[in-house]
């Protein structure tokens, strides 16, 4: 009589040496993401002056592996999909036009994988995972921004912007006392602060960090934030959320935050301490006086809009193709408004494909509003995307664009990985006689 050695009901043999197997992919993918996600906002960590930082090394990691499972979602938005992938094809369609009857179409690739990347294979990813790592999602941005913040400041503290500019270039520490940290730049390190403010509201609300740790989160996000001296971004940061309290709590949580705000500004008052000598110049001045022309860059960024409208004229239909912009401007520099510069570029077909984008994208947060506790904060992290395509050009870098999917991921996802049907996949079966190779 032979005894087995294995125990019923539990699998074994090959199918449980590939299933393992499967799985310790499957592991390797799901952290990539989540390190792509903590250091979405580094833009400074990069291949050179490439467009490759280092958050898109890990994403390309959980890309391949996942193809290669077939768990690329198919349809992340849902019913929406064909809609979104119609006004993305619209966008970089408009944008190729542009580009073989008066640019350089291989410019045109380089931007078209860019926004292919950000805009599909980024929601194609995220919105398939299951409920916990989409929970996380949001936390890990705000730290990795908190951490940059971190750094930024010690920085400031110990050395002069002549001391980083041989390791850390420009951006880091700029020559007039502006943070940029490992965004590379003051006011992209301004916008991701914006974004990471209300993912830290939406952390302390699910219970995902203390309330003391929070604090100390929020301290440190509001001094990187003085210290970048940026006008959008405080006025972004303001309005996300005071937008964020007001849908989760009604006048309630504003009048909660009015107090907590002046006993704060009292105590800054009465320590004496100065405001940063930037923030004051670029933003202090501006709010005193209410003249906005005061608020950093204001007067320069309305001559280039002043400039593009100058241009439609000549590519309102027909664009003058990707890159094309800073070369015919008198200003050498790309207009700092989304929709000009797309306009500009990529014409009609173009500007429509994106404002279809952006479109889809209010939809979908408003409608997450059936969920509060997720709705609020994805509105308020949408609203500073949706501020900076006034002040931003090509708006494809992971910065960019991963905060707003973290949050509508949130809401578009499956509750439970065995909510997600295999229709819903690029392919239901990995190819080849294996799921993956094992270790």
């Amino acid at each position: 009589m032979t005894i087995s050695a294995t125990t019923p009901g539990i699998p074994h043999g090959p199918l449980s040496g590939t299933s393992m197997a499967g799985d310790k992919w499957d592991s390797i993918a799901r952290y990539s993401l989540l390190a792509s996600i903590f250091m979405s906002g580094w833009f400074l960590l990069r291949v050179g002056t490439v467009n490759f930082t280092f958050s898109d090394a890990a994403l390309l990691i959980c890309l391949i592996i996942t193809a290669a499972r077939g768990r690329l979602g198919a349809m992340p938005f849902g019913s929406l999909t064909p809609f979104w992938v119609t006004g993305l094809a619209m966008m970089l369609g408009g944008l190729f036009i542009g580009s073989i009857m008066n640019g350089d179409p291989l410019r045109w690739v380089n931007i078209a994988l860019q926004y292919s990347v950000s805009f599909l294979l980024i929601p194609m990813v995220l919105m398939q995972q299951d409920d916990q790592a989409r929970r996380i999602g949001p936390l890990l941005f705000m730290l990795g921004i908190v951490l940059s913040q971190i750094i930024g400041i010690t920085v400031t503290l110990l050395f002069t912007p002549s001391d980083t500019l041989p390791w850390l270039g420009t951006g880091f520490y700029t020559g007039n006392l502006r943070l940029g940290s490992l965004s590379g730049e003051p006011n992209s390190n301004g916008a991701v602060i914006s974004f990471a403010i209300p993912m830290l509201l939406y952390a302390v609300r699910q219970r995902l960090i203390s309330l003391y740790l929070a604090l100390a989160c929020l301290l440190l996000l509001v001094w990187g934030l003085l210290l970048t001296a940026s006008f959008t971004g405080f006025t972004a940061t303001l309005l996300t959320v005071f937008v964020c309290l007001l849908l989760l709590g009604g006048f309630r949580y504003i009048a909660g935050l009015a107090v907590v705000m002046g006993a704060a500004f009292a105590l800054f008052i009465a320590s004496g301490a100065p405001l940063p000598k930037a923030f004051q110049e670029r933003v202090g001045n501006a709010v005193e006086s209410g003249d906005l022309t005061q608020a950093g860059t204001f007067t320069g960024r309305s001559e280039l809009i002043k400039e593009a409208w100058t241009f439609t004229e000549q590519y309102s239909v027909i664009g003058m193709g990707v890159d094309r912009y800073r070369e015919l401007s008198a200003h050498d520099n790309p207009v700092h408004n989304l929709y000009l510069l797309i306009w500009n570029e990529g014409g009609i077909i173009a500007f429509t494909g994106l404002i279809l984008l952006l479109s889809l994208l209010c939809l979908m947060a408003v409608g997450g509003l059936r969920d509060r506790e997720r709705g609020a904060p994805a509105i308020a992290v949408l609203l500073v995307f949706l501020i900076y395509t006034l002040s931003y050009p090509h708006m494809y870098s992971r910065m960019w664009v991963m905060p707003v999917m973290i949050m509508l991921a949130l809401l578009y996802g499956p509750r439970r990985a065995a909510d997600t049907p295999r229709g819903q996949y690029i392919y239901s079966t990995p190819a080849g006689p294996q799921q993956m190779p094992s270790f």
